[in-house]
Order: structure tokens, then sequence, then C-alpha cells
């Protein structure tokens, strides 16, 4: 963790100074080929995983149980807000 905070760190540190300069403004850019790249090379580790693809359904069914947990949780989290803060037709004052 420590690693990755002193290169961030030097990256401000070098990048501080050469912000003014045009060709910096194209690094919006790159960052993102490079993110898709990443990307795609997650990908295609996890594709050559034996274990991650054989227990692909598991990983699925836990990940879709998850989801609808958490809409289900925000859902009712969202109505009780809703009920509790914003009723119509409610005296506000004191």
């Amino acid at each position: 963790m420590f690693t990755f905070i002193s290169i961030m760190a030097v990256g401000v540190l070098i990048g501080y100074p050469l912000r003014r300069k045009q060709s910096i403004h194209k690094i919006p850019v790159l960052i993102q080929i490079v993110v898709c790249l990443l990307l795609f090379i997650l990908g295609l580790s996890i594709g050559t995983n034996k274990l991650i693809i054989g227990n692909l359904s598991y990983f699925c069914q836990q990940a879709a149980i998850i989801s609808m947990l958490s809409l289900l949780g925000s859902s009712v989290a969202a109505l009780l807000v809703s009920h509790f803060f914003f009723k119509k037709g409610a005296n506000r004052e004191g």
C-alpha cells in the first residue's frame, strides 16, 4: 500500500510543475487506453484460470443474491426516507 501511495505522490510532484504544458492535456486519453488494456488483461487472466471458470456458476449465484439483497435494502431505505421525511401535506412547523 505504501508503494502505491509513494508512486502517486511522485506523480503529483512531477505533474504539478508540468500542469501548464499542452502535451500533458492529452494524458486522459492515454489513461483511458491503459485502463481498457488492463481490463482486457484481467479478463484474459480470469479466462485462463481453471478454478474461477470451474466455479463461475457459484460466483454468479453469489453475485445475483448480493445484487438482489442490495436492491431490496436500498428500496426499503428509500421508502422509509420518503415516508418519514417527505410526507405531503404534513405540518412542518414546530
